[in-house]
């Protein structure tokens, strides 16, 4: 893929993207994961931006797991029933070693933050990048965030404000 044109911080993120699907037992890692990466990793421009508007990681996870938990329920499934008629047998992290790959979306997320670097003007791939890919995209992560009431607009004015003061 293009990782060598990330920068230090980008790739800690992905890495990041990758141990939060692990934990939260995803089969593939989407673009909540990526978000959930640059908060966990919590380095760069993009780490920043989501810090000021009052973005945590544990809020973010948590709502996460709401939205799943709404999503079940829609189709008449108690997640909380779940967990608890498993009980200690409930264990979603996906075991270490197990490779899992990167959902479309989260490649085109990652090919977009290759476009909004170049489009920038920047020879290399940051946080800030990938989170424009993940604004780009009206998925997952968009929802997550707006259900945490950061509606992507505000988070890429915040971002470039964040952007010009490192600049």
């Amino acid at each position: 893929m293009i990782f060598n044109r990330f920068a230090k911080e980008a790739r800690v993120c992905v890495e990041a993207a990758v141990e939060e699907a692990k934990m939260l037992g995803h089969d593939s890692i989407g673009d909540e994961d990526l978000l959930l990466g640059i908060l966990h990793a919590n380095e760069g421009v993009a780490a920043e931006a989501l810090s000021s508007l009052g973005v945590t990681l544990e809020a973010a996870r948590e709502e996460s797991e709401a939205m799943l938990s709404d999503a079940l329920s829609s189709v008449g499934i108690s997640f909380e029933d779940i967990r608890q008629q498993a009980g200690d047998a409930f264990e979603m992290r996906i075991p270490e070693g197990r490779r899992i790959p990167f959902s479309p979306r989260a490649k085109r997320i990652l090919g977009q933050a290759l476009k909004e670097a170049r489009r920038l003007g920047d020879n290399y791939i940051g946080t800030e990048h990938v989170l424009l890919g993940i604004l780009g995209n009206d998925g997952t992560a968009v929802r997550l965030l707006a259900r945490l009431g950061v509606p992507a607009e505000a988070l890429e004015e915040r971002l470039y404000e964040v952007r010009g003061a490192e600049g």
